[in-house]
């Protein structure tokens, strides 16, 4: 509980400390005025990505869970998928636990094995957006079009490629340790000491998540779904921009993209301060958009990309009949016991299975 406290602490102070980085510049009058010129038509557009998104990273869990159970329904994939990302905007994050422990109930299926598949999903979207940002930054970065802000665009290249790199290397060690973890085990079972632990058994069951990797075309599929993800990402990002006559093209809409992702990766309420302050960087760092425009529509851009979520995450619950104070508390019984790593005996989620 202490640890929880702390780390909800944590995010409300982060989350403060980039909105008054955000908002200290701004006039809330002008901010709101652009806030109302929005094109709703675009914003539209923006949501309807949002929904692509959802429905993609539900068929790109199912080709990962492929080595666990063959064909896994689709609405159940698109349900937790929902229910998880509602659950982790509201309550810090808890939801990336809980969205495999309610499928792995669902369809009878290891749940610290679809653990691992989500501990997979991170990683190939980490990879996805470096790759994608270094490819903006090596062949599409225009500066006629960016680079007109403050930023100088000659580091943030450089750092884009830098950052690339050094994600990119972490996939082959992914892909060698899953290929050759019985040297590992055999090392551990050399030590006495830790062969009689809980670790062998622990890496044993996580990593068979990681099974996909070793199948070729598991791996193809699932990496071709993750750009694919990004993009529709993207392209819900350029519609919002769009939708505030902002001229900036759908290519240089990967640069936001990268920025923003960096932005909501930080620990904060559903990315609230944190995605604003990124987002305003490189609206007016980078594409030299007037501060207050900027700050109107990163806010708009915010809102239309989680609210759609939020709002799908809700009517499934309702639907189903689940309560989020239930799952909540099923979701700290696990954590605090070391359920989902050591075994799978968790407390059961109610819900529909399609």
């Amino acid at each position: 509980m202490i640890k929880r406290g702390l780390r909800i602490t944590l995010s409300f102070v982060l989350a403060a400390l980039f909105l008054y980085l955000f908002f200290r510049k701004l006039h809330i009058g002008q901010v709101v005025r652009y806030m109302g010129q929005a094109d709703f038509l675009w914003l539209a557009v923006a949501v309807g990505f949002q929904l692509v998104h959802l429905t993609l990273r539900s068929y790109r869990w199912r080709i990962l869970l492929t080595p666990m159970k063959g064909r896994i329904g689709f609405y159940n994939l698109f349900s937790t998928t929902s229910v998880g990302y509602l659950i982790s905007f509201a309550f810090f994050r808890v939801g990336e636990v809980l969205r495999p422990l309610m499928l792995a109930q669902r369809e009878g299926i290891s749940k610290s094995s679809t653990v691992a598949t989500c501990v997979l999903e991170r990683l190939m979207d980490f990879l996805s957006v470096a790759f994608l940002f270094g490819v903006y930054l090596i062949f599409l970065f225009d500066p006629p079009a960016a680079g007109t802000g403050a930023l100088d665009m000659h580091q943030v290249r450089q750092g884009g490629l830098l950052f690339g790199a050094v994600t990119l290397a972490a996939f082959p060690a992914l892909y060698l340790m899953v290929h050759f973890r019985h040297r590992l085990f055999h090392w551990l079972d050399a030590h006495p000491s830790l062969s009689g632990s809980f670790l062998p058994r622990l890496l044993h069951s996580f990593m068979g998540g990681f099974d996909a990797v070793k199948s070729g075309w598991v791996f193809v599929l699932a990496w071709m779904q993750s750009i694919a993800i990004w993009l529709v990402i993207t392209g819900s990002i350029w519609a919002s921009l769009k939708a505030f006559d902002l001229p900036i093209g759908f290519a240089d809409s990967l640069l936001m993209m990268g920025l923003l992702s960096i932005g909501i990766a930080v620990p904060t309420p559903g990315g609230v301060g944190s995605y604003e302050y990124a987002g305003q960087l490189g609206l007016e760092g980078v594409f030299g958009v007037e501060a207050n425009r900027a700050a109107a529509t990163i806010l708009v851009t915010h809102a239309f990309a989680i609210a759609p979520v939020i709002l799908i995450g809700l009517a499934l619950l309702w639907r189903e009949g689940l309560d989020i104070r239930s799952l909540l508390r099923i979701t700290r019984e696990a954590e605090a016991g070391g359920q989902l790593a050591a075994s799978d005996k968790t407390p059961r989620v109610m819900g529909a299975s399609r």
